[in-house]
Order: structure tokens, then C-alpha cells, then sequence
């Protein structure tokens, strides 16, 4: 066995299946890294969306400023590498928070550095979150330097 060799995605991956609860939701799934059997994607990219099928079938073309779910729908919703990309961050973060159960949780993962405009990174995170969350814990990623992993409850003492 090599020393040192392994997937760099390894840490977020186990927290990602330790942290998820009730049904999945993964805002801007690209193409379906992170989906298991069952649980439901969206992306923008009509590509992505078909090379995400291969994990889960319940994928489809949506912007995540509008999700097209009822609301109280999710245990569980990801949002990994892609608000600063969506671009209104806060846009999203209430359409998440909508669709998710009253006992539900939001895990946003980032590397993104301090930028000008409308940005969510390891620094405002938490702030950015707790404009829509009662309860947010950061978890600094154990492989990539930089990366910060964001626990954000509905409600506070959820899961």
C-alpha cells in the first residue's frame, strides 16, 4: 500500500454520510459526486444532469433560486462548491431552508477566499447562515487547507 495516496474527497465524503438525515437534496449536484440511490439532484447543466443519472435517477435540469419541491420536503440538502457560482446567495439559502423539514440541516462545503460582491466562504459563512439558520457549526476540512464544511439546522439542537 502507498502512504499518502488517496481520494482527496475522502474527509467530505465521510462527513457528508455521518451529518445526512431524512431524504437528500443536492442544490447544483453537477455531476452526481456526492448522490446516493434515492436522492434527488439538480444542476443547471443539462450534461451534468445526465451523467448524474448513472447515481440516482431522481435528477433534473432547476435553478436553485427556484426549487421546484413543496416546501418541509428534505432531511438533508447539499450545497457543495456552488453558491458563489449560483450567484444571490441569500436567494438560495431561502429556498433551501423552504424546502427543508422543520428537523432538517443544510451542509454547504467551500474554498472559496475573500472576495469583493456577494461571496460565502470560510470567513462569513457562519454569519452568511445564521441569517436563515437557528444553529451553525463549522468543520474545517482535515485534507484540503482552506476548506470549511458548514452544518446548518433548521432549528436549534436538530439531529
Amino acid at each position: 500500500m502507498l502512504r499518502g495516496v488517496h481520494d482527496r474527497g475522502l474527509w467530505l465524503a465521510r462527513q457528508l454520510s455521518a451529518l445526512r438525515v431524512g431524504r437528500v437534496l443536492d442544490v447544483g449536484c453537477g455531476e452526481g459526486r456526492h448522490l446516493r440511490p434515492g436522492d434527488t439532484g439538480i444542476d443547471l447543466d443539462p450534461g451534468r444532469v445526465r451523467t448524474a443519472r448513472a447515481r440516482s435517477r431522481l435528477v433534473a435540469v432547476a435553478d436553485a433560486h427556484a426549487l421546484p419541491f413543496r416546501d418541509s420536503t428534505f432531511g438533508t440538502a447539499y450545497a457543495i462548491r456552488m453558491l458563489n457560482d449560483a450567484g444571490r446567495i441569500d436567494d438560495v439559502l431561502i429556498e433551501v431552508r423552504r424546502v427543508l423539514t422543520p428537523d432538517g440541516r443544510l451542509l454547504v462545503y467551500t474554498r472559496a477566499r475573500q472576495a469583493e460582491g456577494d461571496r460565502l466562504d470560510p470567513e462569513n459563512g457562519a454569519v452568511r447562515l445564521r441569517a436563515h439558520f437557528a444553529a451553525v457549526r463549522a468543520l474545517a476540512d482535515q485534507e484540503v487547507p482552506g476548506g470549511m464544511l458548514f452544518v446548518a439546522e433548521v432549528r436549534t439542537g436538530a439531529g
